[in-house]
């Protein structure tokens, strides 16, 4: 699947991943290929990308996700 992290002037990560882990309001969220569509709010917390090159983690204070058609879209 397609991750993409960014803030506004910024993109932090874009590239295929294995899974995605998030803090959300409704609690951890593992996103992994083909997972249903969603959209949620995330709460302060970590963000870990689990790579083909290596995980990748983030700290965010908080941003949207989207998944849709095996792409994330993580805004911050």
């Amino acid at each position: 699947m397609h991750v993409t992290i960014a803030k506004v002037h910024e993109n932090l990560f874009a590239g295929d991943a294995q899974s995605v882990t998030l803090p959300t309001v409704g609690g951890e969220v593992t996103i992994l290929s083909k997972h249903e569509p969603m959209v949620t709010t995330l709460l302060p917390g970590t963000v870990t990308v689990r790579a083909h090159d290596g995980t990748h983690t983030f700290d965010v204070v908080g941003g949207v996700l989207e998944v849709s058609s095996d792409q994330v879209t993580v805004l911050l």
